[in-house]
Parts: structure tokens; sequence; C-alpha cells
């Protein structure tokens, strides 16, 4: 006899994943983990007082599904078998989470929001959001974009249209992605209204049934380097703090003597960066402490690069080594944090510009 004691939901998130226990009359039970045919846990353990409990598989599920976005939504086979010939199997399907949310049965949660935890965000004028979210079998699939902007007059008005999936259902339960340039919400709204000119973007909200994401677009934020990680959900996020940075040079070198003459060798160069950031709001805050411990965190560099790059793969990835985060939920002062980075690579870097075009304008003999 052998029976599996581990029971959940139609989906479960994988930080709330509970243990396993294996209920039998004998001495030993071969336990197997396995998702897609990989086998993540392959062991025997020894029974006491009829059962034998394996605990925390989250971890071995986190990992194999962490770093891989196509593995966001997976299904898993626990099998389980005794020496007397008896077995048993149970089959059950994970989001990856890595922060435990608290939720046995996420299945309402997951259909009023994105896989995001924060709902409000400031976002820079010309640059991008993504969003995925799980989408349930014959569930509507329609994604809504609501635009508030400034008409020509300097009005207030707000433009509605469907980015995609107008009239459709989602086939079968998965993950659906959307990524929105806000140069096309622009345009768009361009064209609808015959303007001149392109519109100045207020806000952005975004829906899918009854989830939504509202961002506000912040001219300061223009020429701020943002960061790029993956959420807690293993989907890529942008943050975009208002913040001020101050660059550190450090070396460690040895001093060899010969005589009258001396040298460096063995000489080895770090460049970090110090952020402070400005005040943050409390949706902010929920992005800073993701970001911060994420394990890919990643930013645009370079001459020919754009601060509103949109390939999370061509960035380049960065070690955030210390941080100072003190995240209040009064209002006695506004919360800010201070954190300090440096590239994966050892190598210091250095952002050459072009010539500013000094050779441009024409030669003027009469000095006035």
């Amino acid at each position: 006899m052998i029976r599996i004691g581990f029971y959940t939901p139609t989906v479960m998130l994988s930080a709330d994943l509970p243990d396993v226990s294996i209920f039998t009359d004998q001495d030993f039970v071969d336990f197997r983990l396995t998702s897609g045919g990989t086998v993540l846990l392959d062991e025997r353990y020894y029974t006491y007082n009829g059962s034998a409990t394996i605990a925390d598989i989250a971890s071995l599920i986190e990992q194999y599904m962490a770093g891989n976005p196509d593995l966001n939504f997976s299904e898993f086979i626990i099998e389980a078998s005794a020496p007397d010939g008896s077995a048993a199997s149970h089959s059950f399907r994970v989001i990856y989470c890595d922060r435990a949310l608290g939720l046995y049965d996420p299945s309402q949660w997951l259909l009023e929001n994105f896989l995001t935890l924060s709902a409000y965000r400031r976002i820079a004028p010309d640059t991008f959001f993504e969003l995925q979210w799980f989408a349930t079998d014959r569930e509507p699939i329609a994604f809504f974009i609501y635009a508030t902007y400034l008409d020509p007059d300097g009005n207030t008005a707000t433009y509605r249209y469907v980015l995609s999936g107008n009239g459709m259902i989602q086939h079968g339960d998965g993950i659906n992605r959307e990524f929105v340039l806000l140069a096309d919400i622009r345009a768009k709204i361009q064209a609808a209204t015959k303007a001149s000119t392109p519109p100045t973007l207020l806000s952005v909200t975004a829906r899918c049934g009854e989830r939504s994401l509202t961002l506000f677009v912040d001219p300061a934020l223009a020429d701020t380097l943002p960061f790029h990680y993956t959420n807690c959900f293993n989907v890529a996020e942008q943050l975009i703090l208002p913040h001020a940075t101050t660059h550190k040079i450090k070396a460690d070198r040895s001093i060899a003597t010969l005589g009258k003459s001396a040298r460096f060798y063995n000489v080895t160069t770090a460049k970090e960066y110090e952020v402070q950031s400005a005040p943050l709001t409390s949706d902010e805050c929920l992005q800073v402490e993701q970001m911060l411990t994420s394990p890919v965190v990643r930013i645009p560099w370079g001459t020919d690069s754009n601060l509103a790059e949109t390939d999370f793969d061509a960035m380049l990835p960065i070690l955030i080594t210390d941080f100072t985060s003190e995240l209040s939920d009064t209002d006695d002062k506004p919360n800010s944090v201070k954190f300090t980075w440096r590239f994966k690579d050892t190598r210091p870097k250095f952002n050459a510009r072009y010539s500013p075009g000094i050779f441009d304008t024409h030669f003027q003999p009469p000095f006035a």
C-alpha cells in the first residue's frame, strides 16, 4: 500500500508549494520528481511510523524553472513506488514565484492581476513596458490600452483601443505576453485625432479582464538610466528611479622594490557605482525590493545603445554588491534606497562619446 499526501489546486505558485508526504506500510519508498522528461529528484527514502516526508521541493522546482521564461508555467509529476510493487503518482502545475504570497489557491488572484506585484509605476516618455499574465482556458484575452493625454488645446483627453485579442478567447491554460511601446501609442492617437503633432502622454493603463496596470509618464525621467530585472515571477521588469550616481574606482596592487626602483604588480582595478534614489512611491518600493535581490539585473550601456533598449538579453548584466534599504509604511518621511552596483565584467568601462559636431558651423571671418 502506498499513498501520496500532496494536495494542490488547479495551479500553484512555486513558493507556496507544501511538503510531500508518502504514506506506506513498507520500509522504504522510491521517490521521483520529473518535468517534461527531466528528472529533478530520484531518491530512496526510508519510512518512519509509516510515512516519509520530502521537504522543500519548491527549491528544486524553482531552480529548474529559473532563468528560462518558457518554463514559467510548467507541469510536474510525482511518482512513488514501494518494494511490494504498489505505486502512486500525482501531477500538478506550477507558476514560478520566488516570494511566498500566502495564496494556497492563487486562481482568483491570477484572474485579477498581471504577473507583477506593482499595479502603479512611473515611466519615461520614450520607453516601453512588458506585461505577462496567466489566462485560463476559454477566458477572453482582449488587451486594452487606455491613454490619457493633452490635446493640442491643452485639454486632457482619453483614448482607448484594443491592442490585441479582440473577440478572442484563450485555448488552454497558459501565460500570455504583451510588449507596448509608448511611441506606438502616441502614433495611434495622432492618427485617430488627425493632429499635426504627437500628443503628450500623461498616463497609460493596460487592462485584460479584471487585470489592470497604470503607468504615469514622467518627463523628468527622460534621460534616467533604467534598471531591468526579473521580478518574483521571472518576468522582465523595468525600474526607472530618479537618482544620483557616484562613480568609485578602487585599485588593489602590490609593490615590488629592487634597489632604488619600485613598481606595481598584481594590479586589479574595480569600478563601482553608488546610487542614491530620490523619494519613492509605495509601488516603487515593491519593485526596489525585488530588484535588489533579483538574480538577473541588466542595464543598457554603450555609446551606440539607447536608454529605451527593448532587448533584455542584449543589455549588460550588473551585480548589486551592497545596498541599504529601509522601507517604512508610515508617512513620517519619504522612502528612499541606496545601493552600489558594478558590471559583471571585471574590466572597468568608460562610455565614450561622439563629437558634438563643433565643425558643422561655417567659419565666420568677422567678429562682431
